[in-house]
């Protein structure tokens, strides 16, 4: 590709993430929730930050927009997309991964949380999936995964994991 068309393609990226950046008439305090995101996210285990981040954070293409790049277990790669619909006033995630996984989730509140949920089919049955991230503070963030059998009217912990972010 040529220099001009580079940056003329430079040029446009920039005006439109700044043109989104500067339209704030979607933004409300739900619309903030992850407002802390973008970072580095280190899993924190008996008081230690593990080696490497977990997951990193880039601003997406508008300020309640993110990109995802998750390093997990036995070296797969995931990249995610997590933003905030004006239009349906809710959080949605968009998850793909090195072994061939693709997943959209959906945004919901509960209380003053937002999970995101998903059902799955595991071994002939219905099984309703959701996580959520709790920010605690600028720095700090609760990850906890939750299965339901009953269509949410009761939850199961898999997992609850704290992650920190280095500033």
């Amino acid at each position: 590709m040529s220099k001009t068309k580079s940056s003329i393609l430079l040029a446009g990226h920039l005006f439109l993430t700044g043109t989104c950046f500067a339209q704030g008439s979607f933004v409300n305090n739900d619309s903030t929730y992850y407002k802390y995101w973008v970072g580095e996210w280190y899993k924190v285990e008996d008081d230690q930050l593990s080696n490497q981040p977990t997951f990193v954070v880039k601003r997406g293409l508008y300020a309640s927009s993110f990109e995802e790049y998750w390093m997990g277990a036995g070296g797969n790669f995931s990249i995610a997309w997590r933003a905030w619909d004006s239009r349906t006033q809710q959080w949605d995630f968009a998850w793909m991964s090195t072994d061939g996984l693709f997943q959209l989730w959906e945004g919901k509140k509960v209380d003053d949380t937002w999970y995101m949920n998903k059902t799955f089919l595991i071994n002939g049955n219905k099984v309703l999936s959701r996580q959520a991230f709790i920010p605690k503070g600028r720095n700090e963030l609760i990850r906890t995964s939750e299965h339901s059998t009953d269509n949410g009217k009761t939850w199961i912990l898999r997992f609850r994991e704290v992650y920190r972010k280095l500033e």
